[in-house]
């Protein structure tokens, strides 16, 4: 019996090498031939996906995606960059850049406050034509007609007033037609004198010299310290309203002279020239005391003293000489 273990032993392994060797070479059932049917079809690409991805790499500068800012980008994006707050503001008449819009008005309002009207505009022929009405003898020599450029913070206080007139009149009552529809706005001559050469050669910059009353006025308006404002129905009033002789005393300083041409809001004028309070709540401007006996109306040729600096506006300048 011992002599036969080492032939059970071989036959043991040499069936196991059997079962392995079939398992290995065992013949495979055929593999179906390949058809439509059996074949599974690809999802297509959008085309609207294909037109957005192209777009972005062409509109695109670089085709680096930059880093993530968490500071410059809009909440709900992820690296689109926010768009640029700071706002250019041009000047529309030498093109200078502002940042910030008062910095174009003060600019507006110093460097181009006047411009001179052409020949070629209608404008200045009624201009001229206003000016000369009024004269006794020969009218004078009218070197240049400038128009203003009134900024919008001196318009604002203007029209401003305009309202708070409006609605006293309106408060009060009264036979006050004219002052309930517009202020009782006339127009009115007021002459002054300057030292600079505005208008000469195409130069719209007013001065900053102390003694230049007139771009004192362009620039900041009537000063609110004046006890009052004398305003004439005609240049040629308004002429001698000021010294003949200002502008041959004061030759050596350059003074001439310049006529304004002004909208006044009157509102409720005080008639009576026996009344100087400049804080009258019942009238808004008064007659002047030259212009004789108390009356009940402004009669075309008389002194008018607005006490509000915001009731004058200046419209137009005209240089001249007599």
């Amino acid at each position: 019996m011992a002599d036969l273990r080492p032939l059970l032993f071989i036959l043991l392994h040499l069936g196991c090498f059997i079962l392995f060797y079939t398992s290995r070479h065992r013949p495979k059932p055929p593999r179906k031939p390949l058809s439509p049917t059996n074949l599974k079809p690809h999802k297509p690409i959008s085309s609207t996906w294909s037109f957005s991805f192209i777009k972005r790499i062409f509109s695109s500068k670089s085709t680096t995606i930059p880093p993530e800012d968490h500071s410059t980008t809009r909440p709900g994006s992820d690296y689109l960059p926010l768009r640029n707050e700071t706002e250019i503001h041009p000047c529309p008449n030498c093109g200078e850049i502002f940042q910030k819009p008062g910095s174009l008005e003060q600019h507006q309002s110093i460097k181009h406050a006047v411009c001179e009207m052409s020949d070629d505009d209608p404008g200045k022929n009624v201009v001229r034509m206003i000016f000369g009405s009024g004269w006794p003898g020969e009218a004078p020599t009218i070197h240049r007609v400038m128009k203003i450029h009134n900024s919008p913070k001196i318009l604002t206080r203007f029209e401003e007033y305009r309202e708070s007139v409006k609605l006293k009149a309106a408060r009060h009552g009264g036979p006050r037609p004219r002052c309930i529809a517009d202020g009782n706005e006339l127009l009115r001559f007021y002459c002054t004198t300057f030292m600079c050469d505005l208008g000469q050669n195409g130069n719209s910059t007013i001065c900053s010299q102390q003694y230049c009353s007139m771009c004192g006025i362009i620039g900041s308006g009537f000063s609110p310290k004046l006890d009052g404002i004398s305003t004439l129905p005609n240049s040629w009033k308004g002429h001698v309203a000021v010294p003949e002789d200002i502008e041959e005393e004061f030759r050596f300083m350059g003074v001439k002279r310049a006529m304004l041409v002004c909208r006044v809001i009157a509102g409720r004028v005080g008639c009576d020239p026996g009344i100087s309070e400049k804080d009258d709540p019942g009238y808004d401007s008064l007659v002047g005391a030259g212009s004789g006996a108390a009356r009940d109306r402004l009669d075309e040729e008389d002194e008018l003293i607005v006490f509000n600096p915001r009731a004058v506006l200046p419209c137009f300048v005209i240089v001249y000489t007599v």
